[in-house]
Order: C-alpha cells, then structure tokens, then sequence
C-alpha cells in the first residue's frame, strides 16, 4: 500500500525548520518512539539527550511536530519515520499508541530496515510482541533488538552502540 502525504510534505519540511533549523536537515535524523505516559517519556528524554551528543546527530520526538497531520497520527507516524535516518524504540509496556507504531513498523520493510527496538525485560507486553514481532525475521538479538534490565542499563547500552563517553 502506498501512502500519499499530498501537500503534506511542504508543510512538514516547514514546521521541520521552524522546530530545529535548515542545517539540521543534514544532519543524521534519528526518530524516538516510545510510550509519552509520564515514566515512561522521561525515559525517551534522556535516550534524546545521550543520542544528539553524537556529531552531526539529530534526534527528536512525534510531538515535536505539532502542525503536520493533527488530524491523522497515522499518516504523521509514516512522513517521520519515511523522514528519519533511523528509529529507535523503547518498549517498557504496551498500553498506548506505540504499540500500534510497532505495527507500522513490523510491516514496512523500509521503515523495519532502520530501527532499533529496546524493550524491558520482564515487561508485561504483548504474546504476538514476545513470540512473534520481536524475533526473526523481524528482529536480532544485540543487532536491532536490545533487552534492558533497568533504565540504566538502557542508557549505557545506548552510549555504547552510538559511541558516546
């Protein structure tokens, strides 16, 4: 299936430069998916912070575009991560819409290709997630697929796959 974002592209590539700046548009864009309850997003703000101190490194989140597609979260989902030079997902439960982004991503091959899935050991999630979305074909243990025991585990593994002292 084929998506159409019609004149929705200016628009984003508009609220894009008005949100960072026309020279973060060559920078390398990384896209932070994850749930944005109160726990858990602060979680995400941090990945954020650690992942934009590697040089010539953007990263940022859905809800920073406020103007592009409000009216589909769908559509919106898709120009990002069409947008974005990699996905990172941070799964610590599966009550909310990063689960259905999960879909999304599971689907596409192009957008599958580019993200990388961290996920809470022992987090209550979904049977399709555990015996089905996060293996093979889809996923690789410490290649695209990372389990965490804690939040700092998380960010050490982070650092470590992006470089970062």
């Amino acid at each position: 299936m084929e998506i159409s974002h019609n004149n929705a592209w200016e628009q984003f590539l508009d609220e894009f430069i008005s949100v960072f700046s026309v020279y973060d548009l060559n920078k390398y864009k990384i896209f932070i998916c994850g749930s944005y309850d109160e726990d858990s997003f602060t979680t995400l703000q941090e990945i954020k912070n650690i992942v934009k101190n590697k040089d010539n490194t953007l990263a940022f989140f859905e809800k920073e575009f406020r103007r592009t597609h409000i009216e589909n979260l769908i559509l919106k989902f898709d120009l990002i991560a069409k947008f974005s030079d990699e996905i990172i997902m941070i799964i610590d439960h599966d009550k909310g819409g990063h689960m259905i982004e999960m879909g999304i991503i599971l689907s596409y091959t192009e957008f599958l290709r580019k993200t990388k899935v961290f996920v809470l050991k022992d987090a209550d999630i979904t049977h399709v997630l555990k015996k089905g979305g996060l293996l093979t074909p889809f996923f690789e243990e410490n290649k695209n697929l990372f389990y965490f025991d804690d939040n700092d585990k998380l960010y050490l593994k982070v650092k470590d796959l992006y470089e970062i002292e």
